[in-house]
C-alpha cells in the first residue's frame, strides 16, 4: 500500500484545501480521487477471506482510501 501512495498523491492530499479552491486544479484532484479508488479496489480484491485478521485489516484500509477519495470529490463539488 505504501508504494501505491505516490509523491503526487501525497502532495495533492496535503494541499487539498488550496487545490479545491483553485478551479484549474480540479482535474488533478479528480485524478487523485480516481487513483485512491483504484488503490481501494486493489486492496479489496486481496481482502476476501472474511475470517482472516489480515483481510479484516485490509477492509479497514479500503474504507480509508474510499473515504479519502470521497473527500477529494466533495472538496471540488462545493
Amino acid at each position: 500500500m505504501y508504494e501505491a501512495m505516490t509523491d503526487t498523491l501525497i502532495d495533492v492530499l496535503d494541499d487539498l484545501p488550496q487545490a479545491a479552491a483553485q478551479t484549474h486544479r480540479h482535474g488533478e484532484v479528480r485524478q487523485v480521487a480516481d487513483a485512491l479508488d483504484a488503490i481501494a479496489n486493489t486492496v479489496a480484491s486481496h481482502s476476501t477471506d472474511a475470517a482472516s485478521t489480515q483481510a479484516q485489516a485490509g477492509r479497514v484500509v479500503v474504507d480509508g482510501f474510499r473515504a479519502a477519495a470521497q473527500l477529494c470529490r466533495g472538496a471540488i463539488e462545493q
